[in-house]
């Protein structure tokens, strides 16, 4: 055998050998990165699961060690992100600026009004995208600035909350409850609230460009200077409403009765003498 035909061949073995040598001892590191990983996931979400009346603002080592492993920048906000949250006990938390993007907050999580403290849950520039929230309760909750772009909303209890300025475009939130909910200045577009219950909420200056809106409840709601372009409102009961300035509304196949209409001019139209 030549020389050249040897150290070809003791290349190729030294070279297998270093290849089985770094990826012996590579992959048990991965193997027990991945498992130390998954069981801090898992404490965290933990965290929220039992988080009534208590501080999840402030980040943990699973936030720094997120943020290492994928080379994210350092946001300085804790991540809750695709944690099954499924019957959390959220009442009266600090949960403001935190990521739930893709949890699933679904059935009857509980993140409403603390009685113990009177003070309604912070999630305040929360990142709820894509996040799972059907029956979750949320009443007073504070949601100013929040992204719900994507989620399920469905029966989703929101009343008295202020959803000032969040995104909701893209929401599925059919049957959703916004009594008395202050959502001025969100963005709706491209939502699904079909039978949504919104009456005397606050959507002036809000955008529900192709936002469905078909037999919602729309009683005393204040859509001033909303935009309304392309939504639908078939069926929609908007007595005494106010759409003063609103743009792009139709009003083809809505109740109207004592309704303020973007003129200024008001509609008994369907008030049947009373």
């Amino acid at each position: 055998m030549s020389n050249q035909k040897i150290y070809r061949l003791t290349s190729r073995v030294i070279g297998c050998s270093l290849f089985v040598v770094f990826s012996c001892a590579a992959l048990p590191v991965k193997a027990q990165f991945r498992n130390n990983f998954a069981v801090q996931f898992e404490e965290q979400c933990q965290r929220a699961r039992v988080g009534a009346v208590a501080n999840l603002s402030d980040r943990t080592q699973y936030d720094i060690t997120q943020e290492q492993s994928y080379g994210l920048p350092s946001q300085n906000r804790p991540s809750f992100a695709g944690c099954d949250l499924r019957a959390a006990d959220l009442r009266g938390a600090n949960l403001k600026n935190i990521d739930f993007s893709a949890a699933n907050f679904s059935p009857r999580t509980s993140v409403q009004q603390a009685i113990v403290r009177e003070t309604p849950s912070d999630l305040t520039a929360a990142n709820l995208s894509e996040a799972k929230l059907d029956y979750a309760n949320l009443t007073n909750a504070i949601l100013t600035n929040a992204n719900l772009q994507g989620a399920r909303l469905y029966d989703t209890n929101l009343s008295g909350a202020q959803l000032t300025y969040a995104n909701l475009s893209g929401t599925f939130a059919s049957h959703i409850i916004l009594y008395g909910a202050n959502l001025s200045g969100a963005t709706l577009t491209l939502g699904d609230f079909t039978s949504a219950r919104m009456a005397t909420a606050d959507l002036s200056n809000s955008n529900l460009s192709k936002t469905k809106l078909i037999l919602a409840d729309l009683r005393n709601v204040n859509f001033s200077g909303a935009n309304l372009t392309e939504a639908n409102l078939a069926g929609a009961n908007l007595t005494e409403a106010n759409l003063r300035g609103a743009t792009g509304v139709n009003l083809s196949g809505v109740n109207l009765c004592r309704t303020t209409l973007p003129d200024g001019t008001i509609s008994d139209r369907d008030c049947n003498g009373d």
